[in-house]
């Protein structure tokens, strides 16, 4: 097909949709019909081009038993490709090693895009927007083995970065101190949330974040963000997050003098952890999940719809004595609450048990004094926003490696690094 009878007729449509503009009455319909013929156009010369680039290369080979027809994913759309067979095994199909064609057919900005509409999408609507945003149109299931495998890819390679020592350079920072650290603060944080697995049950996964002190910005005296952050998030062992928690944190501080500020709940595993990898971090027992337990206490003392104001005051008040860092007064006046049903009993044990196990992690009146964070919900919506907005809607179940690959793919995609970048073009 000659380039003049490639062009005539999609240049006509855009020749005329310009005669058109002046007395266009809608300017959406105009835009996206004009995007239309500039894709055609494209996907046509762009099918042309590499069908003249493959018959260049074979010219000079003998032996060609077949033509076999592939279909390729590119940004301009799919697009149909003849390509020679040969007998001989080196030179089966010569075009596809010589020109670099992808083997699986898919171009790599097309997977990225399906990539990045995977992870943010359930697969069916990332599927539709891919065909409309770039004319491939290929079933659900393929594009859903095509993301899990670039995530269960994206995994493996990060695995293989050099795994240095574990900790950060030793601060001068004493713990009896209550001045502020001498150098910049790095907060980690880390915590598991269930996930919904094929054929019943759920698998935890463990997610980290970590972000320097510097871009957690606050934008009003009720609210804070943090400008950028690094994630991780797996379904592996305590032993593989920790590893995987340990490469990410020293790819972003590098080399530069810092004093870790780890926070989480109260999960013995985490602790652990950040023991062994930071063992000279400062250990905060993230607020907001010490007051989660504080409420499930003014729950059960004052159940009734009356009693809310007083369930409100009573979670301020233990709140102002934590901040003040007098724990013990908190267990106190839980175990004073009348009258004792199962309910309050079982939530008064809780509390005595969580906070008497964290006691060395509760001095937030030493951490305040010092401008460190006690906990603003930084961790708990890192779980909101890798695992439960894209692998706990209603209706999903995965299978371990489909939710593996998936929320690899979001905490790299979510991330403020290069890390998503690299990926798909170094």
């Amino acid at each position: 097909m000659s380039l003049e009878s490639i062009v005539n007729q999609p240049l006509a449509n855009l020749l005329r949709f310009e005669q058109l503009q002046a007395h266009a009455a809608n300017a959406q319909a105009y835009v996206e019909a004009f995007s239309q013929q500039w894709r055609d156009l494209g996907r046509a010369l762009l099918e042309q081009q590499l069908q003249q680039q493959i018959e260049a290369v074979e010219q000079g080979h003998r032996g060609a038993r077949a033509k076999r027809h592939r279909h390729y994913q590119t940004p301009m759309g799919t697009i149909a490709l003849k390509r020679r067979v040969y007998d001989d095994a080196s030179e089966a199909i010569v075009a596809d090693r010589q020109l670099g064609l992808p083997e699986d057919g898919w171009f790599r900005s097309v997977l990225e895009l399906s990539s990045a509409l995977g992870v943010g999408s359930e697969f069916a609507n990332a599927n539709r927007l891919l065909e409309r945003w770039s004319g491939v149109s290929v079933s659900t299931k393929t594009l859903a083995n095509h993301v899990e495998a670039e995530g269960t890819q994206l995994a493996a390679l990060e695995a293989e970065a050099p795994q240095h020592s574990a900790g950060p350079i030793r601060s001068s920072l004493s713990v009896a101190t209550r001045r502020r650290p001498e150098r910049p603060v790095f907060y980690i944080g880390a915590d598991g949330i269930h996930t919904p697995m094929r054929g019943g049950g759920t698998c935890e996964a463990k997610v980290g974040v970590m972000f320097w002190e510097s871009d957690h910005l606050r934008v009003s005296p009720q609210r804070a963000v943090v400008k950028q952050r690094e994630y991780v998030a797996t379904l592996e062992p305590v032993e593989g997050f920790r590893a995987q928690l340990n490469r990410r944190y020293l790819a972003t501080v590098e080399d530069r003098p810092h004093q870790v500020v780890f926070l989480g709940d109260g999960a013995a595993w985490l602790w652990g952890m950040a023991s062994m990898l930071f063992p000279d971090a400062i250990e905060i027992l993230d607020f907001f999940h010490v007051s989660e337990y504080l409420w499930a206490v003014a729950r059960a003392a004052f159940p009734a719809q009356a009693d809310e104001q007083n369930a409100k005051d009573w979670v301020e008040s233990q709140q102002h004595a934590l901040r003040h860092s007098q724990w013990p007064q908190v267990l106190q006046a839980a175990q004073r609450l009348p009258p004792k049903t199962h309910e309050l009993t079982q939530a008064v044990e809780r509390l005595v048990s969580y906070l008497s196990n964290n006691q060395s992690r509760l001095d937030y009146q030493r951490y305040l004094q010092m401008g460190l964070m006690i906990g603003s919900g930084v961790v708990e919506s890192s779980n909101r926003r890798i695992v439960t907005l894209r692998l706990k809607q209603s209706g999903m179940f995965w299978s371990k490696a489909g939710a593996e690959a998936v929320m690899t793919l979001r905490a790299c995609y979510l991330s403020s690094s290069q890390r998503w970048h690299d990926f798909w073009y170094n």
